[in-house]
């Protein structure tokens, strides 16, 4: 259970990062189209509440190899979600 608070920390933590990035660019540099920020933004949340509760209820919760299988695919598909936020976020910065 330890872990699993632990995971949904780090999917928070994640997030706001994110969040502050795509805010930061939002107010702070000239020329961002707001909608499209807005837009990351929206996906951001979405994606916070979709890690944490797929975090809350693992498939067969009896069989341990599964579970473990879960939980690499979770981070596997939290990691490639990140990493296309973060592309988003920087394309938002980048046109002008």
């Amino acid at each position: 259970m330890a872990k699993r608070r632990i995971l949904k920390k780090d999917i928070s933590y994640v997030a706001g990062d994110l969040f502050t990035e795509a805010l930061v660019c939002k107010l702070y540099i000239p020329g961002v189209n707001q909608e499209k920020a807005d837009v990351v933004m929206a996906r951001i949340l979405d994606m916070q509440d979709e890690y944490v509760r797929r975090a809350n209820r693992p498939d067969a919760k009896e069989n341990k190899a599964l579970v473990k299988e879960y939980y690499r695919k979770l981070r596997a598909d939290l990691q490639s979600e990140v990493n296309a936020i973060a592309t988003e976020i920087g394309s938002l910065s980048k046109e002008k």
